[in-house]
């Protein structure tokens, strides 16, 4: 059976229960970097809260935080009635609060130019929407959003989307004038509590496993995908199981217009909160295709069962398939701060491990980071700082179908492997100014031609690998990139992160072939409650 399909039917029982006299409950939808609300607390000793999975839900926020305060910052809500004019600028656009019904719309818009400096060229990015979220009962939520867009982009962004036939994170491109994009996206979900331990949801969007900027697991980078999910919280774990249809975004131009070819992913996740500052989590996934060289192998129902550990039933089906698995560790060493990392393995054999030949399946990487709020003892300045790096051939497979990304994008880091990255944030917020400085050093191996796989992009097969040995980070064509912005915001509706922004972003990338080196300015006028990267090669 098809996932939509799927879907479908959960969604259908679930709007059933919504009718029986329940109250529902909600993920959090504020989940920009810059503007997240509840972010700022998750990282607390002595709280029961799993901030490695995300996007986190408010009502296990709720016994610790009062999440209205978190949302609205500290920032005056008018009392008096308002017109509607007055909401768009203060408050939800429209809500209703009754009955154990609680239902909100909003806005959602970027209205965005900018310039490159060095090129002397112009870009805009015009995207309007709505969101509606809202709670029928006390244990069902849900939510959905649509944009719509036209835009036009800085040069690597438009080589990037023009290459991908996408547009980072939001969707498939077509062509709007005579070198812009039109793309759109809509995400939503329904959302179950079934009693005190158990989350049901079903829906198409994103997720994100990891306490840092990016994630070794899976990430919000890519574009949205059909899921259902089931966590459990019990005692101070959480354990979430996750199923989704992905996309291998490739055709032959010369059958028309056909569909992309599906793969499947399942996703299991552990943590565990131990003591009062330790996290502890344990990550598996393994990504399928629909149909391979036996014939149509569809949903595999080997990896429905919640409680199995994938590898060995991916070994005994004939290893076709693609696993990954990973730790993730966070401890609090004092109050406002985290030090997390991530260790991602794809294969481990301990004799190439151990051996220094630098056999190509060693498929690992790793990430460090630090998080400190209040960053000096200044209240609303916050410090972040991580590496990562990954190995050549990390997250790739034999065969382009069965890679760990989706529709053309990665699911883990942006970057794919064969890298290593440091990524700085300081950011300060003065009542509804926020001001954002980040910096940005990477080094990436990338391929020479069509011909060879130096491991970097994860959508080549890896068996067209130079050699079984000797494979190093930033083999290939070496690529240095570095980039820093600076980034003023004034929020003006907390509701839906609306505000104003202008900035400037100074990206040089160099290798032995070319050098790239822009400055690029741009004025805002937008909502941000999502998170869209342009820090790539």
């Amino acid at each position: 059976m098809k996932l939509q399909a799927l879907l479908y039917y959960l969604a259908t029982i679930v709007l059933f229960i919504a009718g029986q006299n329940t109250r529902g409950q909600v993920y959090n939808s504020w989940n920009n970097h810059v503007f997240n609300p509840v972010e700022r607390v998750l990282h607390l000793p002595g709280q029961n809260i799993h901030s490695s999975v995300g996007p986190v839900r408010l009502d296990e926020i709720a016994p610790y935080h009062n999440v209205d305060s978190l949302i609205q910052r500290g920032l005056k809500k008018p009392t008096h009635q308002q017109n509607i004019f007055g909401r768009f600028f203060s408050d939800d656009l429209f809500s209703w609060n009754e009955d154990d019904v609680w239902i909100r719309i909003n806005p959602l818009f970027n209205f965005e130019v900018g310039r490159d400096n060095a090129a002397g060229e112009n870009w805009f990015v015009n995207t309007r929407g709505a969101m509606i979220e809202g709670q029928l009962g006390k244990n069902v939520g849900f939510y959905v959003d649509l944009y719509e867009n036209q835009a036009t982009f800085p040069a690597y962004i438009d080589d990037f989307a023009n290459n991908r036939e996408v547009v980072p994170g939001q969707g498939k491109r077509k062509d709007f004038g005579d070198d812009g994009h039109d793309f759109a996206q809509s995400t939503g979900y329904i959302s179950y509590n079934a009693g005190r331990y158990f989350n049901f949801q079903a829906g198409f969007g994103k997720h994100f496993i990891g306490d840092g900027h990016r994630s070794l697991f899976l990430s919000d980078a890519a574009y949205s995908y059909p899921y259902l999910k089931m966590t459990a919280t019990f005692l101070k774990a959480k354990y979430m199981v996750m199923v989704s249809e992905l996309k291998h975004f490739y055709r032959d131009d010369a059958l028309g217009d056909t569909r992309y070819r599906s793969k499947y992913g399942a996703f299991h996740f552990l943590n565990w909160n131990i003591g009062q500052r330790w996290s502890l989590g344990l990550f598996e996934s393994v990504v399928w295709a629909a149909k391979d060289t036996v014939g149509h192998r569809g949903f595999d129902p080997n990896y429905l069962v919640p409680l199995v550990m994938y590898r060995p039933v991916e070994y005994n089906l004939g290893s076709p398939d693609n696993m990954t698995m990973g730790i993730n560790l966070k401890y609090i060493p004092w109050k406002n701060a985290a030090l997390y990392g991530q260790f991602v393995i794809g294969e481990f054999k301990a004799d190439e491990v151990f051996s220094g030949n630098k056999w190509w399946a060693n498929k690992q990487g790793f990430q460090l980071g630090l998080k400190s709020f209040d960053f000096l003892g200044i209240k609303n300045l916050d410090f972040q700082t991580e590496y990562s790096q990954v190995r050549p051939y990390t997250y790739s497979h034999y065969q382009p179908i069965t890679n760990y990304g989706h529709y053309n994008q990665e699911l883990a880091h942006v970057l794919g492997a064969n890298f290593r990255e440091s990524i700085t944030f300081l950011r300060y917020r003065l009542n509804r100014w926020h001001f954002e400085l980040k910096n940005q050093i990477a080094t990436k191996g990338l391929d020479y031609n069509e011909d060879i796989s130096y491991g970097g992009n994860i959508h080549r097969p890896n068996v067209t690998r130079p050699a079984e040995y000797g494979h190093s980070i930033g083999q290939g064509l070496k690529s240095d990139l570095t980039q820093t912005e600076f980034n003023v915001m004034f929020l003006i509706n907390p509701r839906n992160n609306m505000n104003l922004q202008m900035g400037v972003r100074k990206r040089k990338m160099t290798n032995e072939l070319e050098t790239s080196d822009g400055t690029y300015f741009h004025v805002a006028f937008r909502t941000s409650l999502r998170n869209i990267y342009y820090d790539y090669f």
